[in-house]
C-alpha cells in the first residue's frame, strides 16, 4: 500500500515537472487502465504502477515529438513507450490520430521495423538529440534511449555509452542492467553514422581518433570506431532537428537481434 503511494507520488511529479505536461494532461482517462490490462500480456513482467505508465507516456511523446521534429522515419529505442503506444492503437486509435495532429502538428503512423528502412534509429538519435538541447559535435546518450534500462524493462532496449561509444543489448528478463556486460557497438549509431549525421565533426572525430584534420573536402575520413569518445563525460541527454545518413558498421554481434534496438517506429513521408 505504502509503495503504491509512492508510485503514484513519483507519477504525478513526473507529470507535473514533464516538457510534455500539457500533452500528458490531455491523454484519455481511460487509456492508463486499459494499458495496465493489455501490457502484461505483450510485455510479459512488465510493471504496471502509476509511475512506470507516466515514465513510458512521457518517452512516447518525447518520440512524436521527435518523428515530427525529424521529418523522416524514426525507429522507437524503448519497449516501455512502444507498451503505451500499442494501448491506445487498441484502445481509441482515431483519437491518438486526433491527439497527434492536436500537439504535434501531423499524425504518427505506427509502422513495424522491418519497413522503417536502416537509417531510422539513427534519426531517431539526431532528433532526440537535438531536442534534449545537445551540442554538434558533442553528442550525449538522449533521455529517450535511456529510458528502458531507467525503468528496469524487461527484455527492453538497453543503451549505454561505453568508453566513448553507444552500445545495445536487450536488458534482460529481470529488467536489470545484465545486458549491459554482453552490450556491443551498435551497427546504426557506429561513428561513422553519427559523423554522416553531422553529430561529430572532422576535428573532434579527427582528434579522438588521433588524426590530423584532413583537408576540407566531399569525403569522410571517419573510419572505424576504434579511439573515438564521445566529447562528454556522462551519459545524460540535455534546436534544430535534422539528421542525414544511413549509418555504418557492423560490429554490433548477435546482441542487437532481429530488430538491431528499436521495435516499432513512424514518420517518413
Amino acid at each position: 500500500m505504502k509503495m503504491e503511494w509512492f508510485n503514484k507520488w513519483r507519477a504525478q511529479q513526473t507529470l507535473a515537472n514533464s516538457r510534455y505536461r500539457t500533452q500528458l494532461a490531455d491523454i484519455p482517462p481511460a487509456l492508463e487502465p486499459c494499458w495496465r490490462q493489455s501490457a502484461p500480456h505483450e510485455y510479459p513482467g512488465i510493471p504496471t504502477d502509476a509511475f512506470f505508465f507516466a515514465r513510458a507516456a512521457e518517452g512516447l511523446m518525447h518520440f512524436f515529438d521527435a518523428v515530427t521534429c525529424s521529418g523522416k522515419a524514426c525507429a522507437l529505442p524503448s519497449d516501455a513507450a512502444d507498451s503505451v503506444w500499442h494501448a491506445w492503437l487498441r484502445h481509441d486509435p482515431a483519437g491518438l490520430e486526433r491527439f497527434c495532429k492536436r500537439h504535434f502538428g501531423a499524425a504518427v503512423p505506427h509502422v513495424e521495423r522491418d519497413g522503417l528502412g536502416s537509417g531510422a534509429l539513427l534519426n531517431t538519435f539526431a532528433a532526440c538529440h537535438a531536442l534534449d538541447g545537445g551540442v554538434r559535435g558533442k553528442p550525449r546518450l538522449p533521455a529517450l534511449f535511456r529510458l528502458d534500462a531507467r525503468l528496469r524493462m524487461r527484455n527492453g532496449h538497453g543503451y549505454w555509452l561505453h568508453g566513448g561509444r553507444i552500445v545495445y543489448a536487450r536488458i534482460g528478463p529481470y529488467g536489470m542492467g545484465l545486458g549491459r556486460a554482453r552490450a556491443r557497438p551498435h551497427p546504426e549509431l557506429t561513428v561513422g553514422a553519427l559523423y554522416m549525421a553531422g553529430l561529430v565533426d572532422r576535428q573532434a572525430l579527427a582528434a579522438q581518433l588521433g588524426r590530423r584534420p584532413a583537408p576540407d573536402s566531399g569525403g569522410s575520413s571517419c573510419g572505424g570506431d576504434a579511439g573515438f569518445a564521445f566529447m562528454s563525460s556522462g551519459d545524460d541527454g540535455g534546436g534544430s532537428c535534422d539528421s542525414g545518413g544511413d549509418g555504418g558498421g557492423s560490429d554490433a554481434g548477435s546482441s542487437c537481434g532481429s530488430s538491431c534496438g528499436g521495435g516499432c517506429g513512424g514518420g517518413g513521408d
